[in-house]
C-alpha cells in the first residue's frame, strides 16, 4: 500500500517538474519577445543616434558633392570659352601620336629618322604680362614641357638629347643683338637599342662648351629650332588645356555618380 502511495507520489511530481519547466520556458520566450518588441530606453536612444548620425553624413556628402559638381560645370564652361572653340594646326610636317598626356611626333629626312617626345603634365605655368611670345594684358597659361629629340641612323645607332624650355628671365642675357635660344640642352646619350641604367648619359652642364654649341647646330639643321620650340609651345598650351578639359569630364562624372 505505501508503495503505491510512494509510486502515485513520484508521478505528480514528475509532472509538476514538467509543467514548471515549460512555464519557465515560455517565460523566457514571452520575455526575450517583449524585449524585442519593446527594448529598453536606452538601446533605443543608442539606435537613434547611430540612425541620425549616419543619416546626417549622407546629407552632407551628398550636399558637397552637388556643389562641386555644379562647381566643375561652371568651370568646364569658363575653359571651352577661354579656348575660343578654334583648333589650330601645328606641325604640319611632323606625325604626330597622342596617347593621353604623352605624346610622340616623328618624321623621316635623309637616312634618319626624327623623333620628339614630352608629356605635357605638369608643365603649365604662368606668364608675365609683356612677354615676347605673348604680350596679353592679363597672365596667360603656358605649356613648356621638357621634350626628348631622337636622331636614329639606318643602322640603329641613335643620339637621344634631353632638352628644357628656358623661361624669358632664364633667356635673357643682356644681349639684344644675339639670338637667343629658347631651350637649352639637359643631357644626352648615343646608343644602339635601348637605352639601360649602363648607357653613359653626357651632362650638358659639364660638357665641352664648344661640343654643347655644336648639338645645338646639329638641332638647328634638323628643324629643331627657335620657331620649332615657339611651334611646339603652342601646340603644347593647346593640348594641355585640352587634356584639362576632358580631365574635369571625367572628375564630374565620378562626382555625379550615386
Amino acid at each position: 500500500m505505501s508503495s503505491l502511495i510512494a509510486k502515485h507520489f513520484l508521478n505528480n511530481f514528475q509532472k509538476s517538474r514538467r509543467a514548471i519547466s515549460a512555464a519557465s520556458s515560455f517565460g523566457r520566450i514571452l520575455s526575450s519577445a517583449n524585449f524585442r518588441s519593446n527594448p529598453p530606453s536606452s538601446v533605443l536612444a543608442f539606435s537613434r543616434k547611430l540612425e541620425c548620425s549616419s543619416l546626417q553624413k549622407r546629407l552632407l556628402y551628398t550636399e558637397t558633392d552637388q556643389d562641386m559638381s555644379q562647381h566643375i560645370a561652371k568651370e568646364i564652361e569658363n575653359e571651352k570659352k577661354s579656348s575660343g572653340g578654334q583648333e589650330t594646326e601645328y606641325l604640319k610636317n611632323w606625325k604626330i601620336v597622342r596617347d593621353g598626356c604623352e605624346v610622340s611626333m616623328s618624321r623621316s629626312e635623309g637616312n634618319e629618322t626624327i623623333t620628339v617626345e614630352f608629356n605635357v603634365n605638369n608643365a603649365t605655368d604662368l606668364v608675365d604680362e609683356g612677354s615676347e611670345d605673348y604680350s596679353n594684358e592679363m597672365p596667360q597659361m603656358i605649356c613648356r614641357p621638357p621634350f626628348i629629340v631622337q636622331i636614329k641612323k639606318q643602322s640603329g645607332m641613335k643620339i637621344r638629347i634631353s632638352c628644357q624650355f628656358l623661361t624669358e628671365l632664364d633667356a635673357d642675357d643682356g644681349d639684344e643683338q644675339e639670338v637667343r635660344d629658347k631651350f637649352e640642352i639637359v643631357h644626352f646619350s648615343v646608343c644602339k637599342g635601348e637605352i639601360v641604367p649602363s648607357t653613359y648619359v653626357c651632362s650638358g652642364e659639364t660638357m665641352d662648351g664648344e661640343m654643347y654649341e655644336k648639338l645645338m647646330d646639329m638641332l638647328d639643321e634638323r628643324g629643331i629650332d627657335n620657331e620649332f620650340a615657339k611651334e611646339l609651345i603652342d601646340f603644347s598650351t593647346n593640348y594641355e588645356h585640352g587634356e584639362y578639359i576632358k580631365f574635369l569630364n571625367t572628375f564630374k562624372s565620378f562626382v555625379d555618380e550615386k
